[in-house]
This record gives structure tokens, C-alpha cells and sequence, in this order.
């Protein structure tokens, strides 16, 4: 679904690395992108086209670089290009660092994004309902399309008027999440296991299971199903709350969580209200008859962080009228 990580990739990339920034550089980074769960696992597979687009883009990402002046460039850019060279930096070693970052803000988001949208085409019912949450949020709080692309920010996107959209995104996130953890016990203590205690002592180490955690079945009924619902509250408090007493690691924990953890969401859902306000959207290769149901590819059994689909999803989409 390039329509849909396209426009996130653009738009993050502009917003944090400036105008100057190529925007040309999609279809490489997603070779990389695929290709890097079989790298850091030490799959065999055909290295060749990932490796040249890598290449390809450390030399856009070079020639960025050197082209930067503090006086007129956006501020992060400005700001991180006299710090490299500052600790003599070379300029390749900072295009990888660059490089790293895009990976850290773009794979786990595009993964999320690209589930989000397969899970709710394989369930029209709840597809439809955020739809309409999303048209009566828009007309009631905001008048109508363009004032809400004028006036949206995370404090209105994280309101009882989005529900079921922010409970959509922290279901598909809990279902998506693949990666693990590794703590050091700098001393002794007890971690509670319903009547249980684990004692762990210092110097030890404790390995997460996040996804274990996820698909417990005492803690998530129907663990393994989309349920775009759950953790829609009766009493809406915003941001995580809904998943409060519950076991719930998408974006870590502590004080290592995700820096960017309130970014990734906003994009999600500004995307989604985006996409799901301009157009129509059906899965092409929908089986015909009342029994049919589409039914989206599955999962990679070489995933890195989130979930990896075997294959990508064709869609129609027809554009909506919009007020």
C-alpha cells in the first residue's frame, strides 16, 4: 500500500530533515527496509539490490549534507550538521547515522500503518465504523475537511471524538509487535506474577517476551483477533490509558520507552483520517459471491520489531466527495 507510506515517509522526512531533504528516495529505502530482518538475522538471500540501494542512499544522503548552511537551513539540519563536523565527523559516517535514524522513524510505522489498514478491509464492519467516527468527529469538532487540516494537533486527535480510531492504532500495534527485550538487574528485586513472586537478583538478566505478553489469552480474549474496539473506555482518558493494568510494550517501556512515541501516533491517525475522509477503499482481488471475504497475506516469519507482510495489498480507491 505505497499510497499509504509514501505520504508518511514525505511528510516526516520533510518535517524533520527540512526542504533540502531528497524526497526522491522512497523506493530505495523500502529495498533496505525489506531487506534488513534477513541481514541482522543472518538469512542467505540476494543481497545485491538492497546493497546498491543503500549505497544510492548514503550518497543522496552525503550530498545533503555537505550542502548544508546554517544561515537558511531548517533547524534540525542546522543544527546537526556543525555538530558533525565539530567531532570531524566524516561525512559518509554521518549519512549512515542519518540513515539509522530514517530507519528508526520510518519501519515500525510503516509496518503498524500498512496492518492497520489490511486488518480493517478484512473487516468492513469495523472499517465502517471508524469511518463514521471520523466524519462525525470531523463535522462536529472541526466544521468540515479543511478546517481540519488547518487546525488538527495531537490534543485533538487524542480526544473521546477518536475513540475508536486511537483504539484501532493500539490494537493493531498490540497484534504487530514483534520485538523483544534485555534488562540488566543493577540489584535485587521481586517481580509479581498474578499470586506469584519471581525474585531476580542483582546482576542477573531478564529477558522480555512483549509479544507473549500480547497474545495472553487471560489478559486479551481473543488474543489473536482483530478487535478494533478493545481498548475503547466508557470513560475516554486519552493517549495509553485505555491500556492501563494491562500488559502493553508496542513502543517499550520505562525509561527506555519510544522518544517518539506521540509523533507515530499523531501521523497514524492524521493519515487515517486523511485517507479515510478523500476516498473510498477496497482491496482488489476480493472473492465475489455473499460468502467471500478478502482476507489479508500473512505474516513474515522473518519480522524485525513489527510484523512484515509476504506480500504487498492492491487497492481501489475512488475519490469522496468532500465538504
Amino acid at each position: 500500500m505505497r499510497s499509504l507510506t509514501e505520504p508518511l515517509y514525505i511528510g516526516a522526512n520533510g518535517m524533520l530533515f527540512g526542504s533540502r531533504f531528497p524526497q526522491d528516495t522512497y523506493e530505495d529505502f523500502c529495498n533496505l527496509l525489506k531487506s534488513l530482518p534477513k541481514r541482522l538475522c543472518r538469512r542467505p538471500f540476494w543481497s545485491f539490490p538492497s546493497s546498491l540501494a543503500r549505497d544510492r542512499l548514503l550518497q543522496r544522503i552525503s550530498d545533503y549534507l555537505e550542502g548544508a548552511n546554517s544561515a537558511t537551513d531548517d533547524k534540525l539540519v542546522a543544527t546537526l550538521t556543525p555538530l558533525f563536523k565539530e567531532h570531524n565527523i566524516p561525512t559518509m559516517a554521518a549519512a549512515s547515522s542519518i540513515l539509522m535514524l530514517m530507519s528508526l522513524l520510518h519501519q515500525n510505522k510503516f509496518n503498524v500503518t500498512f496492518w492497520l489498514f489490511a486488518w480493517l478491509l478484512a473487516d468492513p464492519t469495523a472499517l465502517a465504523a471508524v469511518r463514521s467516527e471520523i466524519e462525525k468527529a470531523i463535522r462536529e469538532g472541526f466544521g468540515n475537511f479543511q478546517t481540519f487540516i488547518a487546525e488538527a494537533n495531537p490534543d485533538k486527535l487524542d480526544s473521546p471524538s477518536f475513540a475508536l480510531l486511537n483504539s484501532a492504532v493500539l490494537e493493531t500495534m498490540r497484534l504487530a509487535t514483534v520485538h523483544g527485550g534485555l534488562r540488566f538487574a543493577a540489584g535485587d528485586f521481586d517481580i509479581k506474577d498474578g499470586e506469584k513472586t519471581i525474585p531476580i537478583l542483582k546482576g542477573q538478566y531478564v529477558v522480555l517476551d512483549p509479544r507473549g505478553a500480547h497474545l495472553d489469552e487471560n489478559v486479551y480474549p481473543n488474543c489473536e483477533k482483530f478487535v478494533v474496539d478493545r481498548f475503547v473506555e466508557s470513560e475516554y482518558r486519552g493517549d495509553f490509558a485505555a491500556t492501563a493494568g494491562n500488559p502493553y510494550f508496542p513502543l517499550g517501556a520505562g525509561k527506555h520507552i519510544c522518544k517518539g512515541r506521540f509523533l507515530v501516533l499523531y501521523e497514524i491517525k492524521v493519515l487515517t483520517i486523511i485517507y479515510l475522509s478523500l476516498f473510498d477503499i477496497a482491496p482488489i482481488g476480493r472473492g465475489e459471491g455473499s460468502s467471500s471475504r478478502w482476507k489479508p497475506p500473512k505474516p513474515s516469519p522473518h519480522s524485525l520489531g513489527t510484523i512484515h507482510p509476504t506480500a504487498d495489498v492492491l487497492v481501489r480507491l475512488r475519490p469522496k466527495p468532500v465538504l
